[in-house]
């Protein structure tokens, strides 16, 4: 994988500081990323109840700095949202989808384009 990005990584739900993958795993990630001078970008809202600081915090301690996390506010999430999101989904999420403000100048479309701009560069090259 040339452009990984994770956006609001939720798994395991249960342990907001785990990630779903072995240390072997991990370890040949961390080698690719070196080896080919890669990074992860990474998006979540703050206060997301599913993806929460922890497991950024466990990002940040397995890759380092080739873990880029972005955390949005809150207040840029679109409230105007799915019944499902509504319902099932108590705090902002989807940073790039169902909570989109799809507005010039919204930290939500800023992290769109960024992820766009990131898929031109590790793409075309």
């Amino acid at each position: 994988m040339l452009a990984p990005v994770l956006s609001q990584p939720s798994l395991p739900l249960n342990e907001p500081g785990g990630i779903e993958i072995s240390p072997d795993e991990m370890k040949a990630v961390r080698e690719r990323l070196d080896k080919d001078n890669l990074t992860v970008l990474a998006y979540r809202f703050e206060g997301d109840k599913f993806c929460k600081a922890q497991r950024f915090a466990a990002y940040t301690e397995a890759l380092g700095d080739r873990f880029v996390g972005r955390v949005v506010p809150d207040s840029a999430a679109n409230t105007d949202v799915s019944p499902f999101f509504a319902q099932h989904v108590p705090t902002p999420h989807s940073v790039v989808t169902a909570h989109l403000i799809d507005e010039a100048g919204q930290p939500t479309v800023a992290a769109r384009d960024e992820i766009l701009s990131f898929f031109a560069q590790r793409l075309t090259s």
